[in-house]
């Protein structure tokens, strides 16, 4: 039998922390960016495109056009129509790499990669993924299930 000697940091670097997946994350912003893509093909020469699909109405906004980037807001309401009572997604589009990523949240400012955990907003660790994830599943609804529209959400005013 051999004796191990425990190290100080040992403990600290055995334990099991959120790591990022980067591979998951990409693939995600890559699906979102061809998702984009379907939902609003003419975005360079239009700024909005609005959709309802069942109770909920959707639009898709550009925010800003750069030469590599653009950015979009995607706004949704659900069945309850309340004036200014709609949420949004910042997504910023990548155009070289063809990935679009959810850079901002109406409830809260930039997302980090990630987050210690507790933290005073209690956010989860993986806060930046779920975004991503939850404005995948909004728009793969939206291809499944919506119409086209050109009627701007209620509560909303088209800048």
């Amino acid at each position: 039998m051999s004796d191990r000697i425990q190290h100080p940091g040992a403990s600290r670097r055995l334990r099991k922390g959120y790591h990022i997946d980067l591979s998951d994350l990409h693939a995600q912003c890559e699906a979102n960016y061809h998702r984009l893509m379907r939902l609003f093909p003419g975005y360079e020469q239009q700024t909005r495109c609005a959709f309802e699909a069942g109770d909920a109405q959707i639009e898709l906004e550009v925010t800003a056009r750069d030469r590599y980037t653009t950015d979009m807001r995607l706004r949704y309401q659900g069945a309850i129509v309340q004036p200014g009572s709609a949420s949004a997604l910042d997504l910023r589009l990548y155009h070289d790499a063809r990935m679009a990523e959810v850079v901002h949240c109406k409830t809260s400012r930039r997302f980090e990669a990630r987050y210690r955990y507790p933290n005073p907003e209690m956010l989860q660790r993986d806060e930046k993924f779920q975004q991503n994830r939850f404005a995948a599943e909004l728009m793969e609804f939206c291809l499944n299930n919506g119409r086209s529209t050109d009627a701007p959400l209620q509560g909303t005013e088209p800048r």
